[in-house]
């Protein structure tokens, strides 16, 4: 038998945290865990307790956003064990995004052992199965060193954080919980820009935006293409889905970013309940033919949308039951109670 990496104090034990009546916010945890890319190999540190970065004032990260992220989560099952979300795909979709931004690929092998280590270094910081909150884990990478000049780094950090939160919009889901939002003038991310990559300017850029929504007081705001300002993009930093008849709807861009979370609810629309399902451009006009509409993301898993104003024109959509099954489906796999059939999650241990 392997021996522990980390010892703490009895079996399970758990941080004096109040998990219920966690928001979702940043709430220190002990450990973090890093590697660092240098001379053309990946070093790893492993767990490290200081939570403050010392980075070359030159660094490519904070001059030019050479800087890309994640966000997961990992839940304690109805079985007791802890499980992570489908994490390969967010895996793929960080190294996607290093290639595009010249710099050096994550392994797989390199980034699920982040998330292993830093997960069971905190493992107290975990909520436990029925709390309603989840250990977020937040992954990011730097491009880093001595540098003035607009050019990839030479080195770089991958480095994982955790925090305990609760749900994104308070409330959590269901039949009374929907939300409004606004249509946006403001482009999120330029054609054949970045949007299709998680890097951190696709969200700075979305500050403003969407400050003006809340000040009017929707949720958030909601972006239109970047070419057209005709059709439907995403809302804040979530996807958008549509029920129209019997067909569940999202968009089709190629400034969209590839959500984990879409992906996954479009595949069980589809494998799962076998309903009909579409991947195309939508109009914004044509809300005026949709049943229902929400958005998803990891951090609020869907929302249901009630409302949604444009410039001279508001659309109101009901509760659909649809929703509620999608989200009791997704979060049971996540949580172990329901079954797996797609295989995704990933157990941690």
């Amino acid at each position: 038998m392997s021996k522990p990496r980390y010892y703490f104090i009895g079996d399970g034990d758990k941080a004096n945290l109040d998990f219920p009546s966690l928001r979702f916010d940043y709430l220190r945890c002990p450990y973090r865990f890093e590697a660092i890319f240098e001379h053309g190999v990946w070093r790893v540190r492993g767990a490290i307790e200081d939570n403050a970065m010392h980075l070359p004032e030159g660094s490519q990260c904070l001059h030019y956003g050479q800087q890309l992220f994640e966000g997961m989560k990992v839940q304690t099952g109805a079985d007791g064990k802890l499980y992570a979300f489908r994490p390969r795909e967010n895996a793929r979709r960080i190294s996607d995004g290093a290639r595009y931004l010249h710099g050096p690929e994550i392994p797989e092998e390199l980034f699920l052992r982040g998330i292993e280590e830093v997960t069971l270094a905190n493992k107290p910081y975990i909520p436990p199965y029925g709390s309603g909150a989840a250990l977020y884990v937040r992954p990011f990478y730097l491009g880093i060193g001595d540098n003035v000049g607009v050019k990839p780094a030479s080195s770089y950090i991958f480095r994982i954080f955790v925090t305990p939160v609760g749900p994104y919009f308070i409330g959590g889901f269901g039949p009374e919980q929907g939300k409004a939002f606004r249509v946006s003038e403001y482009d999120r991310a330029a054609p054949m820009g970045t949007g299709h990559v998680k890097a951190g300017g696709n969200y700075a850029c979305s500050f403003h935006p969407g400050a003006e929504a809340k000040g009017s007081g929707y949720a958030e705001a909601l972006y239109l293409d970047p070419v057209e300002h005709k059709y439907i993009e995403e809302i804040g930093a979530a996807n958008f889905l549509a029920l129209k008849g019997d067909t569940l709807l999202t968009p089709k861009s190629g400034s969209i970013l590839p959500s984990i979370t879409r992906r996954s609810i479009m595949e069980l629309g589809e494998k799962v309940f076998k309903w009909k399902v579409e991947e195309r451009k939508i109009a914004l006009i044509e809300l005026d033919e949709i049943d229902a509409a929400a958005c998803c993301g990891t951090a609020a898993v869907i929302t249901w949308i009630k409302e949604i104003a444009g410039a001279d024109k508001k659309w109101s959509f009901p509760f659909d039951k649809r929703w509620q099954q999608l989200y009791d489906k997704l979060t049971g796999i996540q949580t172990a109670t329901e079954d797996d059939p797609l295989g995704w999650r990933y157990e941690i241990k």
